[in-house]
């Protein structure tokens, strides 16, 4: 018998006793004093090329008539240490043609069906658990591709190569995998840097019950939650440009550079962070969107299935800050206690004072976010800090108030305070004198003024029902209310309305390049809105 020598898995001295105690039982085996088993027929010939049925197991007799062990039998079968023939068992060996030369091959495994015959060219379900098997038996692993359906697969690694099936594996693209590899039991599939439209390194892959990888573009529910794909399999995760999906890898779709424009917020969709990138929900503080340019702020989004909570071209200001349009739009969320927050147009979440065209007014967000009523003091505007007073009955909720509350006077929220002394403010067809903390005034008497071009002390101030009626100063002229409240109208639509006048028109700076106040008078009524001092 031709000397063995593949390195093998041992069986134990007790399996080897058991199947010798077998051969000495039948008739027809006998031992040569080399301890090599042969087989003699009835006419005490020696059985040669042939297969022999012993104990239920098959043992073959090679041209010599020596019985073969740990050693393929033409190159389907192969028959163990003690020689019998493998049947529904797996074999870690190298191939036929590579046992004379060790260094050439490399070990495999291979698995034998009932008949003993290795399983080549198909799948097979062993154990309840799916193999992929090559032209020779080579068990294959890793990453597989079936061009003819365009569908990847992944078999575990060369000592497993059972098919994953719904599960989730974080991976290598299969574009990087080695020549090595690939004549390994790997091949390389369709993902690699050569194409137009690279993936990731490396990243997270569904594997389908059928142990398809899941490369559908767009979103894919998987154990209660949505997910989404590019065309090569990779989940996608964190800022996704749904236009751009079918464009491959996260950075693309982040930055979108394959198209060199600037994605929108009604298409950018978030996903959460690599970790777990189900869709996301709820509130998330993090770096924008490469594709957006807001990817070197840091803020407070709120995510709905994925959707960014933001303003839309409906709640324009119609005004600027900086030259980029304002939009400014006020949400409720649920998850928040039912709290009113505020978004831009990038769905950043915004603080301090805000105005939002959809009410027509203005509102104001703590640090934290969340809509306040009632009264806020140090209210920066117009690089100062002033009073507000917002709404706080239902309907009005946070708005800035307008008009007398408790003997204090409010312009969309602000209050109208003087800044040394006295101050007479136009108000919605009415002048009204107030104090320094914004207090209007209910007495007829002599006031010190500040206003510019009627400054001086003791000015004699007539006031009817809080409503100032007319002002004498010292060199015996008197003003009537009509005359002032003339001149101050004479002011909307001019950006003078930002210095002081006889009669100062309220005014609110929250933007550098504009403010807010009375633009003009349609009939009796004064009109309130942008200056536009962007224009």
């Amino acid at each position: 018998m031709r000397k063995q020598t593949k390195l093998v898995a041992v069986l134990s001295a007790a399996a080897l006793l058991a199947v010798g105690a077998s051969m000495t039982s039948f008739a027809g085996w006998e031992k040569d004093e080399d301890g090599i088993w042969h087989y003699y027929d009835s006419d005490d010939e020696m059985v040669t090329d042939e297969w022999k049925k012993d104990g239920g197991k098959w043992f073959h007799l090679d041209e010599d008539g020596e019985m073969e062990t740990d050693t393929w039998v033409d190159d389907d079968y192969y028959v163990a240490e003690d020689g019998h023939m493998l049947t529904n068992e797996w074999k870690k060996t190298m191939a036929d043609e590579d046992e004379d030369d060790p260094e050439d091959g490399g070990e495999h495994w291979y698995y034998f069906n009932n008949k003993g015959k290795k399983v080549v060219s198909d799948t097979k379900k062993i154990n309840g658990k799916t193999y992929l098997f090559d032209s020779d038996g080579k068990m294959q692993f890793g990453w597989q591709y079936d061009s003819v359906n365009d569908d990847m697969y992944y078999y575990g690694d060369e000592n497993d190569g059972a098919r994953v099936e719904s599960q989730w594996l974080w991976l290598e693209k299969s574009g990087n995998l080695s020549d090595e590899d690939i004549d390994d039991g790997q091949n390389k599939g369709q993902c690699d840097d050569s194409t137009s439209d690279p993936c990731d390194d490396e990243g997270w892959y569904w594997f389908q019950s059928s142990g398809k990888a899941y490369h559908d573009t767009g979103k894919k529910k998987i154990n209660g939650k949505y997910y989404m794909f590019n065309e090569h399999g990779q989940m996608l995760y964190e800022w996704i440009d749904g236009k751009a999906v079918e464009q491959g890898s996260n950075a693309q779709l982040d930055g979108n550079l394959a198209k060199g424009e600037l994605a929108t917020t009604s298409v950018m969709r978030y996903y959460n962070e690599v970790e777990d990138g189900s869709r996301g929900n709820g509130w998330v503080q993090r770096d924008g969107s490469e594709a957006m340019k807001t990817d070197n702020d840091t803020d407070w989004y709120y995510i709905d299935d994925g959707d960014m909570y933001h303003a839309n071209t409906t709640d324009a200001a119609g005004t600027t800050d900086d030259g980029d349009p304002v939009y400014v739009m006020r949400k409720k969320v649920k998850v928040s206690g039912n709290k009113y927050f505020a978004f831009n147009e990038k769905g950043q979440m915004q603080d301090g004072l805000q105005y939002c065209q959809a009410d027509g007014g203005f509102y104001y967000f703590d640090d934290n976010g969340y809509q306040k009523t009632g009264r806020v003091t140090s209210v920066e505007n117009d690089d100062d800090d002033y009073t507000f007073y917002f709404n706080t009955k239902n309907g009005k909720n946070g708005l800035g108030y307008n008009g007398l509350k408790d003997d204090y006077l409010y312009f969309n929220g602000k209050r109208l305070d003087a800044d040394d002394d006295y101050r007479l403010y136009y108000y919605d067809g009415d002048i009204y004198l107030t104090n320094t903390k914004g207090k209007v005034q209910k007495t007829s008497k002599k006031y010190d003024i500040e206003n510019k071009g009627i400054a001086e002390d003791d000015v004699k101030v007539e006031i009817s029902g809080k409503k100032v009626v007319s002002v004498t100063l010292a060199s015996g002229k008197t003003i009537k209310a009509e005359d002032l409240i003339a001149d101050a109208e004479a002011q909307f639509g001019k950006d003078v309305v930002t210095e002081d006048q006889i009669v100062s028109v309220p005014f609110i700076q929250l933007y550098d390049d504009d403010i807010y106040t009375y633009t003009d008078l349609v009939g009796t009524k004064a009109v309130e809105g942008w200056l536009g001092l962007n224009k």
